[in-house]
Parts: C-alpha cells; sequence; structure tokens
C-alpha cells in the first residue's frame, strides 16, 4: 500500500452535511454556496496542524469534531503537518516570534497528534503528510518568480494574521514571518497537483491564507478550489477558547489528567453550555433540548454541565476514564505537608494570589488561609476552579 490509504468507509448520516454544518454552529465562511462544497461528490480535504506542541488542546477540539463530520459524510481527509512551516510560525495570533523546530520534535509531535486524531475522528482512517517533503526542496529564486509574483504587498498587510502585529505598539513582524502565508497558499498548490485535494478547511483566524491557496490554485492551474473556515471559540474575555489561568487545557492526559479536564468542562458558564454541547459533542440536537429544559427547570442541578463534561471527557479520554472523573477517582496525588510543598505545578506566587481570593479549599470547601497551612492526608485539595488533588 502506497503512502495515500483508500477513502474510509463509514455510514452515511442521514441530513447532509451542510445541514449537521448549519445545525451545529461550525459554519463561519465558504466560497461558493456551501451546498456546492460539502454536499456533492466526495472531495480531499485538508486541515494544517502546526507541530510545535505534542497535543491539542481544548480550543482544537471543534475543528476536529468539524473533520469528523466530513468524513463520516464520505470525504477523504489530508492531515498536513508543518513540518517546513512549523519551523517558521504562522504569525496568526501570536504577539512575538515563535521558536523554530528541529526534524526529531516535528516527528515526535507528529505522531502523538496522529494518535489524538485517530481517537477524535472515531478511528476512521486518514492520510498525514509533511510540507518539508516539498518545502525544502524549493528554489528561492523560482519561487519568488513562480509563487511571489502572484503576491501583493497591499493584500498581504491587510490579512486578519498581519495586521495587528503591524498595528500595535512596540511589536514587529519579520519577514520570515510575513511570507507564511506564501507557504501556506503553495502548500494548497501541491496538494491540488499531487492528490487532487481541492477543499481546504480551518479557524476562521486562517481565512485569508486559505483563500490564498484558493486563489494561487486559479492561477497556476486554472482550477478551481473551495475553503471552509469554523467561528473560532473565545471566552468571556475574548481569549481563545482552551485556556485556562494562562495555561492550555490539553487533550494530553500527560499534560491535563483527565479529572482536570473533566472539572474544565464541569465550570462552563451557563450562557456557554448549550453552545459547547452543539460544538463539542456528537448528542443529536434532541438530546441536547432535552438536557437543556432539565436545566431551564432546575438551574442548581447544572445537568447541562455535568453532561458536557461526561461526553467531552468520554470522547477524548474513553469512557472508563469518564466515569472516573464523575465518581472523583483517580485524582492527581499530592503529600502531606504545608501547601507550598505540595502543589509542585502550580507557581509561589500564583498560589498566594489563589490563596488571598479564597480561591483554594479542602475538604468540603474550608477555605485555606495561607500556602504555610497544613494539608492533611485523606483530604482532597481544590485549587482554583479545575484542579483538585489528593492529600496522600
Amino acid at each position: 500500500m502506497g503512502l495515500f490509504s483508500r477513502a474510509p468507509k463509514v455510514d452515511k448520516p442521514s441530513m447532509k452535511l451542510s445541514e449537521t454544518l448549519r445545525e451545529r454552529g461550525y459554519v463561519y465562511q465558504h466560497t461558493g454556496s456551501l451546498e456546492e462544497v460539502v454536499d456533492g461528490a466526495p472531495r480531499t480535504l485538508y486541515l494544517g496542524v502546526d507541530p510545535t506542541a505534542d497535543s491539542m488542546h481544548a480550543g482544537q477540539l471543534m475543528g476536529m469534531l468539524v473533520l469528523r463530520r466530513f468524513v463520516e459524510s464520505g470525504h477523504k481527509l489530508i492531515v498536513l503537518v508543518g513540518g517546513g512551516t512549523g519551523m517558521i510560525g504562522d504569525p496568526g495570533g501570536k504577539s512575538a516570534e515563535r521558536n523554530l523546530l528541529d526534524d526529531s520534535t516535528v516527528a515526535h509531535n507528529s505522531e502523538a497528534l496522529r494518535a489524538q486524531f485517530k481517537q477524535l475522528l472515531g478511528g476512521v482512517d486518514f492520510d498525514m503528510v509533511n510540507n518539508a517533503q516539498w518545502l525544502r526542496k524549493l528554489n528561492y529564486l523560482e519561487f519568488l518568480r513562480d509563487i511571489g509574483k502572484h503576491f501583493t504587498i497591499n493584500e498581504m498587510i491587510k490579512r486578519d494574521s498581519v495586521r495587528p502585529r503591524l498595528e500595535t505598539p512596540d511589536q514587529s513582524i519579520s519577514y520570515t514571518e510575513f511570507s507564511y502565508m506564501l507557504l501556506q497558499a503553495y502548500d494548497f498548490l501541491e496538494l491540488n497537483r499531487r492528490h487532487g485535494c481541492d477543499l481546504q478547511v480551518g479557524g476562521s483566524d486562517q481565512w485569508g491564507n486559505i483563500v490564498s491557496g484558493v486563489d494561487l490554485i486559479r492561477r497556476k492551474e486554472s482550477g478551481k478550489a473551495h475553503a471552509f473556515s469554523w467561528p473560532l471559540l473565545t471566552d468571556k474575555s475574548g481569549k481563545k477558547f482552551g485556556k485556562s489561568e494562562g495555561n492550555a487545557v490539553w487533550l494530553s492526559a500527560a499534560k491535563t489528567p483527565p479529572f482536570q479536564f473533566y472539572q474544565f468542562w464541569l465550570s462552563t458558564d451557563d450562557e456557554m453550555v448549550e453552545e459547547l454541547l452543539l460544538k463539542m459533542t456528537l448528542l443529536p440536537k434532541a438530546d441536547i433540548a432535552a438536557v437543556m429544559e432539565e436545566q431551564t427547570k432546575d438551574p442548581s442541578s447544572r445537568a447541562a454541565q455535568k453532561k458536557l463534561a461526561y461526553e467531552v471527557t468520554t470522547l477524548v479520554h474513553g469512557a472508563a476514564e469518564a466515569d472516573k472523573a464523575k465518581e472523583f477517582k483517580n485524582l492527581p496525588i499530592i503529600s502531606a505537608g504545608k501547601l507550598r510543598d505540595a502543589i509542585k505545578d502550580v507557581s509561589t506566587s500564583e498560589l498566594r494570589r489563589l490563596v488571598e481570593q479564597g480561591g483554594v479549599s479542602v475538604g468540603d470547601g474550608e477555605k485555606i488561609s495561607s500556602i504555610d497551612d497544613v494539608v492533611p492526608p485523606g483530604a482532597v485539595v481544590r485549587i482554583g476552579k479545575n484542579k483538585f488533588y489528593e492529600v496522600k
């Protein structure tokens, strides 16, 4: 068998894909009509992923479930790992240059991401390729002549991934990062030439880069390609969803233990819970409506948050871990003693701030008043909203 597997064989859903995407709130922008893009003959689509970490975080989960809907409807998926572009870094959403990656880091992270994709796509086949395969072979002068001439600086500086960096005092953008959109467009062109890929998908912050690829395929191949993006989720402060106290909520159990992952979703605000049930789970809409009705009748039950936490934890970590998290089993272990000595994954200054704000408790909610307070064996310590520890 060659590099590319056959299209995944799954039972097609009863609803059209366009109907499902609209129902779940997954549609942000697209070329042409949505029905033309997603409901016709099966397409080969791709999503680019950044290999700068060996795990995705909670904010990326929605995109994985969008992809799952595509493959369940018969479309073929390519996951493009940015082994080449990852060494440069997409400027979008970043206030500073990224660290460059080496080959071994890209390889390690790619395999970890492959496993997470496999889990979240329900085990169906997909193909993963690394754009270093062609980007490293580029001749700079030929690239400028054949690709660069199709881009204007006037349009490039208007992109959402670039403009904020240029407009923010004391920030700048290097030519290296500025060239990222040309390389992403070139990726789309290469996948179109090599594998007939004619649809790129991604979050709304990637829209400008995606349509640059659509335009490049039109200019270079006289071909028609499409783009589809989903909306980015943000918290109340406007930050990308999936960040908690400055740290990502990871899908990897090694980075964010399943219990803490469960608690993150359990703490969802009432005004966001229905949206997250639609976008972050595979529950039928009728089931979501039923649990929201239960929540309306008795808001204190937090039935919707409990359902959300259980369903998402099951998706990411499996039902067994979700059951343990639900029953407060398998908590991270800390040693009895002074709080400052027991908690290793929160800095002393952050721990002191949380204690002063009443954000640290033990047992049934008794507040801890000092980082020098002793936590006894057998107790459960809560730090902030989502971190729980069992003392032994």
